[in-house]
């Protein structure tokens, strides 16, 4: 997963997405967004015919769900729905691997947005902290 994503948008010559300090969507290179970035992994030749039934392998859920879930806080429901159907045929521990390597616990991917951010459960346990001191 540490592959670089290059930006496709014409004309743009940035080879490797670098995460904003503030937006983590926006390519601190280019000032493109994530999307245009990952777009660069998900051009798949299909070599199976129509009438047969494509394997989901979980570098393609990835791909698909760092879409959905890299940088944000909540899903709506009906993406949710299609990451649903692609989660169900993985394995638990892949399903988990995806979510933490995107930020997000299976309780808040259950829930449908992330309830708590990193920032917000450090300051929180910060001043839990003081008011015992």
């Amino acid at each position: 997963m540490s592959e670089s994503i290059r930006c496709t948008l014409v004309n743009c010559n940035c080879e490797c997405f670098q995460a904003g300090k503030i937006n983590i969507r926006q390519c601190d290179h280019c000032k493109h967004g994530w999307v245009v970035h990952a777009l660069d992994k998900l051009r798949v030749n299909h070599l199976y015919q129509q009438s047969q039934v494509e394997i989901v392998q979980s570098n393609v859920v990835f791909d698909i769900s760092s879409l959905m879930l890299y940088g944000t806080q909540a899903i709506p429901i009906r993406l949710k729905i299609l990451l649903d159907r692609l989660f169900s045929v993985l394995k638990q521990e892949e399903v988990l691997q995806i979510l933490h390597s995107l930020g997000w616990t299976l309780q808040d991917y259950i829930r449908g947005y992330i309830l708590q951010t990193q920032c917000e459960h450090q300051s929180s346990s910060q001043t839990s902290d003081q008011r015992f001191m």
